[in-house]
C-alpha cells in the first residue's frame, strides 16, 4: 500500500492594503461583512507587491517537509503531519526561523501607502525581537488586531544589515522588508508551535494604510490654485465628494466640478503631501 502524504497549515500570512479595500471614504474595518467579502474578492497583493521565501528559508522548508503556497492576500505554509493532524511529521525545533522577503513591485506604492520610506531601513514583520532591537519593538500583528502598519516597523540599520547579511548576492536588491517567523515567538500569542512542538496554525497580519493629503486644483488658464482645508483619502474605489463651501477657504463655486486625483502627481512640502489636480 502507497504512502500518502497528509499536509496541514502550518501558518499563515495575510497582506492588506486600505488604498484597494477602501471605498472613497468608507473604510474597509468598518464595512459589513458582505462589503468586505466584494473588495476582497477584487483585491490581490501581487497588484503592488511580491513575497518570497529566502534562498535559506526554502533549504528549511524541504527539509522539514514544508511547502510555501502564496494567496490572493498574501501565503500559507503548510507541513506533512503523522495521523495526528497537529503532530508534524519531522519534530522541528522550536528555534527554526523561516524568513520571507518583501518587494514592491509598484513604483507607485510610495505615493498611496502611509509611511515614510528609508534606503537604509527596511520593514520587519516578525515573532521575535532582535537583539539590536528597543523593548518597544513592535511585533507582527495577528489577523484579529486592529493595527495599521506604521513607521513603528521600521527597523534600525544594525537590524536591517544584519537581516541583508542572511541574504544570498541576488536576494540583496529590492527589499522593502522581511517578515521573519521563528516556530516559538516572544510570547504565547505569536508562537506558531505550542509547547509541546504542536501545530497552532495561526494567521498573521500586515495591514496597511491609504495616504492622505491635501487636494490641490490648479487652473492654468486662469492662473489660480485652491486647496482643500484638510487631507482627502487616496482610494482605488469610490468616490470622495468635494464640498465646495466648506471644503474650501475661502467657499468656493458650488457650480464647478472638483474630480478625484489619482494617484501619480503628488507633491511633499515639509511634511504635507498635496495632490495636484489640473482642472
Amino acid at each position: 500500500m502507497s504512502f500518502i502524504p497528509i499536509y496541514e497549515l502550518l501558518f499563515e500570512v495575510t497582506l492588506l492594503h486600505n488604498y484597494f479595500l477602501n471605498s472613497g471614504e468608507d473604510n474597509y474595518s468598518g464595512m459589513s461583512a458582505k462589503n468586505k467579502a466584494k473588495m476582497l474578492q477584487k483585491f490581490r497583493i501581487d497588484s503592488f507587491a511580491a513575497i518570497t521565501p529566502t534562498i535559506e528559508t526554502n533549504i528549511r522548508l524541504r527539509n522539514f517537509k514544508m511547502v510555501f503556497k502564496p494567496t490572493k492576500t498574501g501565503f500559507r505554509v503548510y507541513v506533512m503531519v503523522k495521523d495526528d493532524a497537529t503532530d508534524p511529521f519531522i519534530s522541528i525545533p522550536a528555534d527554526l526561523k523561516l524568513d520571507f522577503k518583501i518587494s514592491i513591485t509598484d513604483y507607485q506604492f510610495e505615493n498611496y501607502t502611509t509611511l515614510e520610506f528609508s534606503r537604509k531601513q527596511i520593514f520587519l514583520f516578525s515573532n521575535v525581537k532582535p537583539s539590536t532591537e528597543p523593548v518597544s519593538f513592535k511585533y507582527i500583528p495577528k489577523i484579529n488586531n486592529n493595527v495599521l502598519i506604521s513607521n513603528d516597523y521600521l527597523v534600525s540599520e544594525e537590524t536591517t544589515e544584519h537581516f541583508i547579511s542572511e541574504l544570498h548576492t541576488p536576494e540583496k536588491q529590492d527589499v522593502f522588508g522581511m517578515i521573519s517567523l521563528t516556530m516559538r515567538g516572544d510570547n504565547n500569542s505569536k508562537d506558531i508551535l505550542n509547547n509541546s512542538g504542536k501545530i497552532v496554525n495561526p494567521n498573521f497580519k500586515i495591514h496597511f494604510d491609504n495616504r492622505k493629503t491635501f487636494w490641490k486644483y490648479i487652473n492654468r488658464k486662469a492662473g489660480t490654485e485652491i486647496i482643500t482645508n484638510a487631507e482627502k483619502p487616496l482610494a482605488c474605489s469610490g468616490y470622495v465628494e468635494i464640498d465646495p463651501l466648506t471644503d474650501f477657504t475661502p467657499p468656493e463655486p458650488a457650480t464647478h466640478q472638483y474630480p478625484n486625483p489619482s494617484v501619480k502627481s503628488i507633491l511633499k512640502i515639509n511634511s504635507d503631501y498635496y495632490s495636484e489636480i489640473f482642472i
